[in-house]
């Protein structure tokens, strides 16, 4: 019995995989625009990778990601979908599954027998350390997003909110539950990347904290007004900077996105590879870039990328660490009704529940190239590291 375990186990195909990159997109503030740009921007990497498994992790009360994802907002498909998964798939259960197995594990190795000591030397990568990999199969608490919702690349895996009252996780429990999910990750045979939706709240959720504790990264969505980057935006990063000394987090921030900004022109400018801003606009994200520069000098250690030390410096961290998001308009009211990320979009006529849309090919190609400069971003290695 014991020989034929081992001689089976000596058959597995040894293939090596990896966590390419894990992304959280959080904000204190409400309506910043985090759950569209992460809608757009997983459709449009998993379309530039098809080598990868996407999976994105709606963290939210409302499940409004979930939704988008499963068919959007026409007929309120997207909702049915929903309430159809949610009783079997969701983020809760996945928690409440990372945690379980932590705990036997835990259990496992205290009492741990001299075959399974053996198995995981033999097999460290296959059978896993803590022999995680071999209880918990990751695509088996997801939803193939491709078969509700077909406009969605076939490698995009979801895992659903919004599936009604979220359980309470101390520190200790949730730091277990996102260990736990980036060892199975980490050990499992596929390529994956990760995007975490979260809520506005003004102040992290325990399910938030999970998020920033389980990705490397984390993206922030907002729209250019002074008074939400220094009321919302800067005690979130405090928060953020807090729970990192504690140990709490993983998370550093990788990139702001100056979202809704109003284009003058389709053209280059100091702030913007694709669009030029009106003057105004183009002044206050300036004067917003500037705090970016301050808060990373004052927070050592927050950032994806190196604090600037001097002007020149600045000029390069801003580059690396900020950039435009336009605003969406009709398209984008044209995609979210049907759950058509701008990707699979197409030009023309379109009906709505209430409205027939006009899609124009110019916006549309334009939303696309900006949506992709951030899907693009994810994977730049660190400024000044």
């Amino acid at each position: 019995g014991i020989n034929r375990l081992i001689l089976a186990l000596l058959t597995i195909n040894l293939a090596k995989a990896t966590l390419i990159s894990s992304h959280v997109f959080s904000n204190h503030k409400g309506g910043c625009g985090k759950t569209t740009n992460i809608f757009h921007t997983c459709a449009e990497y998993a379309l530039r990778h098809p080598d990868e498994k996407v999976l994105v992790i709606d963290t939210t009360l409302r499940g409004d990601l979930s939704e988008l994802l499963l068919g959007g907002d026409r007929g309120a498909s997207g909702k049915q979908s929903l309430r159809a998964v949610s009783a079997l798939r969701s983020t809760t259960r996945l928690f409440m599954q990372a945690l379980s197995v932590c705990t036997a594990n835990e259990a496992s190795v205290k009492s741990g027998s001299t075959l399974d000591e053996l198995i995981k030397k033999l097999f460290p990568k296959e059978r896993g350390m803590n022999g995680v990999s071999s209880l918990f199969d990751m695509e088996e608490q997801v939803v193939e997003v491709h078969h509700f919702n077909p406009a969605i690349p076939k490698n995009i895996y979801l895992c659903p909110g919004g599936s009604g009252p979220q359980t309470s996780f101390p520190s200790q429990q949730r730091k277990n539950v996102a260990k736990t999910m980036r060892k199975v990750l980490e050990e499992s045979p596929y390529n994956w990347k990760v995007m975490c939706d979260t809520d506005g709240d003004q102040g992290f959720s325990d399910y938030t904290k999970i998020a920033h504790a389980l990705c490397d990264c984390c993206i922030i969505p907002l729209k250019t007004n002074v008074n939400d980057f220094s009321n919302r935006c800067v005690p979130m990063l405090e928060e953020l900077y807090q729970l990192r000394l504690a140990g709490e987090v993983r998370s550093k921030v990788q990139m702001l996105v100056w979202n809704e900004v109003d284009v003058f022109k389709n053209a280059p400018c100091e702030i913007s590879g694709l669009m030029t801003p009106p003057k105004a606009a183009q002044g206050v994200i300036n004067m917003l870039n500037s705090l970016v520069a301050e808060v990373a000098t004052n927070y050592p250690d927050l950032f994806y990328n190196a604090a600037p030390i001097d002007r020149a410096q600045m000029v390069d961290f801003i580059a690396a660490t900020t950039m435009c998001m336009r605003s969406f308009g009709v398209t984008g009211l044209a995609a979210a009704e049907h759950g058509i990320p701008f990707c699979a979009l197409q030009a023309g006529k379109l009906e709505g529940g209430r409205m027939r849309y006009e899609v124009s090919g110019d916006t549309l190609r334009q939303d696309v190239s900006n949506v992709a400069e951030l899907a693009d971003r994810l994977n730049d290695p660190p400024w000044g590291a």
